[in-house]
């Protein structure tokens, strides 16, 4: 099936949500945003921020919600702060707090203090905001070949609704596995890989994003970046998901880009595959369904196959419990009251592993996160 084209809304917030991309012109947009938030012109910053971000290509939503940092429940100390300085820069000293100054309070003086304030006041705490927005994004925006490939792969999802996109988003930047299964080698040159448990196919658009950038020429932009391993360029994907309506998802952004199977993969023949990727799906089984997809899962690897499994460490302590804390809540967000999970610690899932036939270890999966999950790279051994 082709992949579902957005419609006009989701484009259109598309749109507002992505402009202005830059690492300088999100700082910029942040900066004069919480700038015009300063303003005591309350009732005009959504039409000054509409009109700014226009004039200076800026993000629009960014800046509207920056200015939106000047709330109510801080507006009466900066607003004080703000007519306070326009004072002392008219007339060297500030307005005297007792009871004759408000009586006799000129309404024109007090409104040119207040303006020339905002100016001072505002312009600081733009300045520092933007300055900070800059140095916080100096990790994503270090990161330009792999940002290329999570923007080409979550803009698959923004026709299935822009939180489906946002999550995408979200979740392709800023969890580590990702680009360590991509950019390390993990992945073979060709073959077929299978997603087990794929949700809504984020591991699987990312592939297909790796494989559109190892077609184009060295050296011309998104193209492979140098210093990762070998692409895979020539690789079929396939994606098993047990909740139809994600199934349905993951169809409509992959398209013809992957085959995607509804289904419990418990009851289903894989197929033959070169690597199985397996990521935070056995703790929401028994331990013996657990023991039992294993196993066959590792006799459907192809001799030399890898299997990967993203697991929760049960012994990695706090960061283990943070895992568990997730997990409990994404259960309780869908209804599910008392959720069934079983974890193990790392040793056990390699003993466990090792048990199906498969020779396994754990490796690095990144860093960037207070998880206290762990990657296993099992592999089948190759006939002689």
């Amino acid at each position: 099936m082709t992949r579902r084209t957005p419609g006009r809304l989701h484009r259109a917030i598309y749109q507002l949500r992505t402009e202005g991309g830059s690492r300088g012109r999100e700082a910029w947009a942040i900066g004069l945003g919480l700038f015009i938030g300063c303003s005591p012109l309350i009732g005009l910053h959504l039409g000054m921020c509409f009109v700014a971000g226009w004039l200076f290509g800026l993000n629009r939503v960014k800046l509207y919600l920056a200015a939106n940092l000047a709330n109510p429940l801080i507006l009466p100390a900066l607003f004080f702060a703000e007519v306070q300085t326009g004072s002392w820069l008219r007339r060297g000293h500030g307005y005297p707090l007792t009871s004759d100054t408000f009586s006799s309070l000129n309404p024109w003086d007090f409104g040119v203090d207040l303006l020339l304030g905002s100016l001072i006041v505002g312009g600081a705490l733009g300045a520092i905001a933007g300055a900070l927005t800059y140095v916080s994004l100096g990790r994503r925006f270090g990161d330009p070949q792999f940002t290329r490939l999570v923007k080409d792969a979550s803009d698959r999802y923004v026709a299935s609704g822009i939180t489906a996109w946002e999550f995408a988003r979200g979740k392709l930047k800023n969890d580590p596995i990702y680009r360590w299964v991509v950019s390390t080698g993990l992945l073979p040159a060709r073959g077929h890989v299978v997603d087990v448990g794929c949700g809504q196919g984020l591991m699987l658009a990312l592939i297909d994003a790796a494989r559109t950038a190892a077609r184009v020429p060295a050296g011309s932009d998104g193209a492979w970046p140098d210093g990762w391993a070998a692409p895979p360029r020539d690789v079929t994907l396939t994606g098993i998901e047990l909740r139809p309506r994600i199934a349905r998802m993951a169809r409509e952004a992959l398209g013809d880009a992957a085959t995607i199977v509804a289904g419990d993969a418990r009851a289903l023949a894989v197929g033959t595959a070169d690597i199985v990727l397996l990521f935070d799906v056995l703790h929401l089984m028994r331990a013996a369904d657990q023991e039992t997809l294993l196993a066959s899962l590792a006799t459907s690897l192809a001799p030399g196959g890898r299997l990967l499994v993203r697991e929760a460490d049960a012994s990695a302590g706090w960061r283990f419990h943070a895992v568990r804390f997730g997990n409990r809540l994404t259960a309780w967000t869908q209804r599910r009251w008392r959720p069934t999970f079983h974890f193990r610690t790392a040793d056990e899932w390699v003993r466990v592993l090792t048990a199906a036939g498969l020779r396994a270890r754990v490796t690095p999966m990144g860093t960037g996160t207070p998880f206290g999950n762990v990657l296993l790279v099992a592999e089948r051994e190759e006939r002689g």
